[in-house]
């Protein structure tokens, strides 16, 4: 593994936007879907450690302690709580979730990539699904752990990761044209038709869930 290499293609990709870039990654010999899930297990690894040391940062001291002393719990809610946190529990916890995530972060990306690859096939483009992750991986690879690297930044964070969100879906817009040759408006639908779709199931599970609070209190 190349981590030089990959540093490179990565800050290529940040720093120097453009579809151009992403036409000249997509012909290296190294553009193919082993690359792409190397680059997220990396990711999904690195994003696991800062994760679990944030939770460790958070839980451990006297800070957490005071803040439940704060919410005003019922004292046996306040033992178990502290006593979660002296056994280290939460820790663990984290831990775990950091280990399923190298798992699971994979399956979501290859199962998004498949999406966004028959959506554009749909719109008439051509790209091979292989470069096609190689070059959504170099996109979302990095973004990801300067996300959870904004993790340690409070409320700023937050701001600046939005803000990432935004400039990934730039990034994707460019890599779609690169890869499947479509013009600007069908790349912009390719990204569109997944993003409206989330947002009206989203907007279901809200109405069904709205729906379900207010039948039960029209039944008390």
């Amino acid at each position: 593994m190349d981590f030089g290499g990959m540093i490179e293609t990565w800050s290529k990709v940040l720093i120097h936007p453009g579809e151009e870039t992403f036409v000249e990654e997509r012909t290296r010999p190294q553009a193919t879907i082993g690359t792409a899930l190397l680059w997220i297990v990396i990711a999904a690894v690195v994003t696991g450690i800062l994760g679990w040391l944030q939770v460790r940062m958070v839980f451990s001291g006297n800070q957490f302690a005071a803040m439940i002393e704060q919410m005003d719990l019922p004292p046996e809610a306040t033992a178990q709580m502290n006593a979660m946190i002296e056994s280290g529990m939460l820790g663990t916890i984290a831990g775990g979730s950091g280990v399923a995530s190298i798992i699971i972060t994979p399956i979501f990306f290859l199962i998004g990539t498949g999406i966004l690859q028959l959506i554009a096939r749909m719109f008439g483009g051509s790209g091979e699904f292989g470069r096609f992750a190689y070059l959504l991986a170099a996109i979302q690879a990095p973004i990801s752990i300067l996300n959870a690297v904004l993790g340690f930044v409070p409320f700023v964070g937050g701001c600046v990761a939005f803000a990432l969100w935004i400039y990934s879906v730039v990034l994707t817009f460019f890599a779609i044209k690169a890869e499947h040759g479509l013009s600007d408006g069908r790349a912009i639908g390719t990204l569109l038709v997944p993003l409206v779709l989330v947002f009206l199931l989203f907007a279901c599970a809200i109405a069904g869930f709205a729906g379900m609070i207010m039948s039960l209190q029209q039944g008390t």
